[in-house]
């Protein structure tokens, strides 16, 4: 069997009732040149049987797992373990990608595959809720040195395709009894290394569900305070005006008094003057 260029990887957890669209999309492609690889974080919704179902087609290539349930940072990273092939992209279990998708990947993973600056290649995710002028996108190419610049007109994101080499460099911080670590956190640090091929092609779409990460976020922060604090500190790396240092404090903070960590951590995991100063305008917020 050829060795496919492209891992397309999908952490799932109880959403056999999203894959079956995910999955007609990967079969639907004019390329089938990739992998589909997926982890599943300990479903109990029937996702493995619905899995092998798709591998009896045999209509495109797929590797299952199943880790006991740790959540998505922790998926990602048996995914890249799992990974032998050149080019890694999460495409998450409640979207699809457009037909053309792969094949346009390839074209971009070729022209950045010789330049060791350039850890990736980015596609764009769109609502399918949101109509856009699809004449409109799809021209732009730009070589990003630092953090993505993008002037967005619509609620959308950018998806990275990941030189696997490189991002088997940069694996998520695993904290036991923690399943939540923001994905900004290592594509930080990638940044700060290299360089990233950005366009403007809108090549996956999906909705965000109710039961999804973005739901109840500051939730999650709380229930999993080492992962966050972490990402604060971080972000604390990038340049920030005054005022965005002051509202991260402020959340910094907030995680760390909320769930009691120790003095040492709250009081210096960032700056001691920035959190005295949130302390200041707490205690004076009270006495007007």
């Amino acid at each position: 069997m050829t060795k496919k260029f492209l891992t397309i990887f999908t952490p799932t957890y109880n959403r056999a009732y999203t894959l079956p669209k995910l999955y007609q999309s990967l079969v639907a492609q004019t390329d089938k040149n990739f992998v589909w690889l997926i982890v599943d974080d300990g479903s109990s919704d029937g996702t493995e049987k619905l899995v092998q179902s798709f591998v009896n087609e045999e209509l495109i290539e797929i590797k299952y797992f199943c880790q006991e349930n740790k959540g998505k940072h922790f998926a990602i990273n048996n995914g890249l373990k799992n990974t032998d092939t050149d080019f890694f992209i999460v495409i998450d279990s409640d979207d699809f990608i457009a037909e053309s998708a792969v094949s346009e990947m390839k074209v971009l993973s070729e022209k950045i595959a010789k330049d060791p600056n350039i850890a990736a290649f980015t596609i764009m995710y769109f609502p399918t809720e949101t109509p856009y002028d699809k004449d409109k996108y799809g021209r732009k190419e730009w070589i990003s040195d630092g953090k993505i610049v993008y002037d967005w007109e619509f609620q959308g994101e950018m998806i990275f395709g990941f030189k696997t080499e490189i991002h088997k460099k940069f694996l998520f911080p695993e904290f036991a009894g923690e399943k939540f670590c923001a994905e900004s956190l290592v594509l930080r640090r990638i940044e700060r290394q290299y360089k990233v091929l950005a366009t403007d092609k809108v090549l996956a779409f999906g909705n965000y569900l109710d039961d999804g990460l973005s739901s109840n976020f500051y939730k999650l922060l709380l229930n999993n305070p080492k992962g966050s604090l972490l990402n604060i500190k971080e972000r604390f790396k990038d340049q920030l005006t005054e005022a965005e240092k002051h509202e991260l404090a402020k959340t910094y903070w907030d995680i760390a008094s909320k769930t009691k960590q120790d003095f040492k951590e709250k009081f210096f995991g960032i700056s001691p003057f920035l959190i005295l100063n949130v302390l200041f305008n707490k205690f004076r917020n009270k006495v007007r």
